[in-house]
């Protein structure tokens, strides 16, 4: 008997990998509730190193691969898990935390357009007749540009999650600023918009043309999507104005600043006209108003003029200007004319001949007009001549 269980001993050490020390092994079977001996901790560390070098023969670049593995798992459960308020504190953390969360979508972005999943959508689509879909979201990064007279551009992008089977269409309201008679124009997901996110993230990006819109009239716009369960909320109100026709002479009005006042013409606008070659600017003024009175700054993308009106110094006209100008060839004068009376003419050149400007500055106060009612003809017995509207 002494034999025998002296062998079960040595077996039990030698499968713990521990040593017989006196006839007894050190990290023998304790009772619950005994003092935990002074190597049970090392004895801890020894098995989860030797866990780590896997069974013996195993090769050691297995062993290391393995291992790496379960450390980049570790590594990204951690940052996916912590609290905002934890990695936000560091950028080393945020950084890597954001980067994960890129690769991830990444991955998640090219497995949906693998054949398994588009086959399953597609049939899912199919037997489900859009019943498989979410209730819809308000799209969003509503933008809306003037075309024309009478068109606009919206852009959109739809608010979607991760529902593979979800199917929706759009819905465009459109009313003027100021009022809340809305009216409403309804578009196909699939026929009516242009994606415009491209292949790999097809669906997140979409165009479409509202056109019939009042020529030089403030528009506001907004969004909504339309599932099988009915129409989702309105997105964000974006507003525009739509493009003015242009005068004779190709150009239109602007609003003046504050210092128009002071002028005493009693006119808030500006009037512009091009050429080929120039923009003509005008300013109606009062017979009291004097050249020692006006300020004129121009920079290749900015025009400035003020007033100097006693101790102060009022804006005229500012402005971030639509297109670049050569600032060394602007001029101004106080000229008179029997139609206008007196005027401050500003005289800018355009940098590329035969370029149709739309407008003089950037900005809601200054209307676009339509580039495409504008036409340079050349007289042949008067070069310098402005030309006809022409469509």
């Amino acid at each position: 008997m002494r034999i025998h269980a002296a062998h079960r001993s040595r077996d039990v050490c030698v499968a713990f990998g521990f040593k017989k020390i006196s006839g007894s092994a050190v990290g023998e079977v304790r009772l619950k509730g005994a003092p935990v001996p002074p190597g049970s901790a090392m004895a801890s560390l020894l098995h989860i190193f030797r866990f780590m070098l896997g069974p013996p023969g195993v090769p050691l670049w297995i062993v290391i691969s393995f291992d790496s593995i379960l450390l980049i798992l570790l590594i990204s459960t951690i940052l996916l898990l912590l609290p905002k308020k934890v990695w936000s504190k560091s950028k080393l953390v945020r950084s890597a935390r954001n980067r994960l969360v890129g690769w991830l979508r990444r991955m998640v972005e090219l497995s949906i357009q693998g054949p398994l999943v588009l086959g399953s959508v597609w049939l899912g689509r199919k037997l489900g007749r859009g019943r498989l879909s979410s209730v819809a979201k308000a799209p969003h990064a509503i933008s809306a540009k003037a075309d024309s007279m009478f068109d606009v551009t919206i852009k959109f992008s739809p608010t979607l999650g991760w529902n593979l089977f979800h199917q929706e269409n759009y819905v465009v309201s459109f009313a003027r600023d100021g009022t809340d008679i809305w009216a409403e124009r309804s578009f196909n997901k699939d026929t009516d918009c242009e994606d415009l996110s491209g292949n790999l993230k097809k669906g997140d990006r979409f165009k479409v043309v509202i056109q019939e819109l009042p020529a030089s009239t403030r528009v506001k716009f907004r969004v909504g999507a339309v599932s099988y369960w009915g129409r989702g909320p309105w997105s964000k109100e974006v507003c525009v104005t739509t493009m003015a026709t242009p005068s004779k002479d190709l150009g239109f009005t602007g609003l003046l600043g504050p210092a128009w006042e002071k002028t005493g013409s009693g006119k808030k606008e500006y009037t512009w006209l091009q050429t080929r070659n120039e923009v003509h600017l005008r300013i109606a003024i009062g017979k009291d108003l004097r050249g020692k009175d006006v300020r004129f700054k121009a920079q290749p993308h900015r025009l400035q003029v003020d007033l100097a009106v006693g101790t102060e110094v009022l804006a005229l006209l500012h402005g971030t200007l639509a297109h670049r100008i050569n600032s060394d060839d602007a001029t101004w004068y106080i000229d008179e004319s029997k139609d206008d009376g007196r005027f401050i003419q500003i005289t800018i050149f355009k940098l590329e001949a035969l370029e149709r400007w739309t407008r003089v500055f950037e900005g809601d106060e200054h209307p676009e007009i339509d580039p495409r009612y504008v036409q340079f003809f050349v007289d042949p017995l008067n070069p310098g001549s402005l030309g006809d509207l022409n469509e």
